[in-house]
């Protein structure tokens, strides 16, 4: 198979696992479960989903041999619980458009610790996307026109930064990770992630797994094993056969595909001003993500 077949069949796999991803907060509404039921069910069976496919392949689970790199990922595993938890919330409380953009704000704050924490130097274009991303996400969350779009609601999009800020700990953690297979440390990281919330669930009996109905049922598992496995095997299956820029670009598929369900589906649209600020906020992050990728 040519270079150029493999790359366009890698690009279909990428835009897949991308329009998947978009499409997670439609699923993650119509489920009658609570936010933590729904993240411990995309952990457990995420993990189960992969593990499968990673043996189906004749291989076996890769873990790390240093203890300190299993902490690590542990502790990875831990922030994707809350940011699953936060986010599946935002989904409820907030337009899917405000949750998913108040999301995307995580590179914005990996930009900002990064010179703390991976020592890195926060250049001028940084510094000019974080503020165009941070007035965008002013726009977005309506502080300036209140009342003016119906369901959007600061509390939604607190979750959403909430959810955002603990996915940009898994991202800086995964720096650390580098040595691990990516599919064995996504299994670990969905496990912990799932298994982290049941004593919680068992206890508060918050579950809900036995009253669903089987069409609940058949959405629950649609959002575990395609949002969640098939997803990231097509993802992961993708990222070695294209280039890093073209990766780039191709991941705000995900949020434009989420604005499109709040907005076809759901009737949640943004006003001008906030469309304003999806631009900069999704235009700058992609922006900061090009140009430093030129500048090296």
């Amino acid at each position: 198979m040519g270079s150029r077949s493999k790359e366009v069949q890698a690009t279909i796999r990428l835009v897949a696992s991308e329009v998947i991803f978009g499409t997670l907060g439609l699923f993650v509404r119509l489920i009658p479960l609570s936010p933590t039921a729904l993240a411990a069910s995309r952990g457990i069976l995420g993990a189960l989903f992969l593990l499968a496919f990673i043996r189906l392949r004749g291989h076996a689970l890769q873990l790390p041999q240093s203890s300190r790199t299993r902490a690590i990922l542990i502790a990875s595993g831990v922030c994707l619980t809350l940011n699953w938890a936060l986010l599946f919330k935002a989904y409820g409380l907030t337009t899917l458009a405000t949750a998913e953009l108040a999301y995307e704000m995580a590179p914005v704050f990996v930009m900002a610790v990064s010179p703390f924490l991976l020592n890195e130097h926060l250049t001028p274009t940084r510094r000019v996307c974080m503020g165009l991303a941070l007035v965008g996400i002013v726009l977005v969350s309506g502080v300036l026109e209140p009342g003016a779009t119906v369901g959007v609601t600061l509390e939604g999009v607190a979750f959403g930064l909430g959810a955002a800020c603990f996915y940009a700990a898994v991202m800086i953690l995964n720096q650390f990770l580098g040595e691990v297979d990516p599919l064995s440390k996504t299994v670990v990281q969905l496990g912990v992630a799932g298994l982290a919330l049941l004593p919680q669930l068992l206890l508060s009996g918050e579950a809900g797994w036995l009253s669903l109905s089987p069409q609940a049922w058949v959405l629950l598992l649609v959002m575990c094993l395609v949002h969640t496995g098939l997803a990231f095997i097509l993802w992961f299956s993708s990222l070695h056969e294209l280039p890093a820029q073209k990766v780039a670009i191709f991941n705000y598929i995900d949020p434009a595909v989420a604005l499109l369900v709040s907005a076809l589906v759901f009737g949640e649209r943004l006003t001008p001003l906030a469309v304003v600020g999806a631009v900069l906020i999704l235009g700058s992050t992609l922006a900061s993500e090009l140009l430093e990728m030129r500048a090296q």
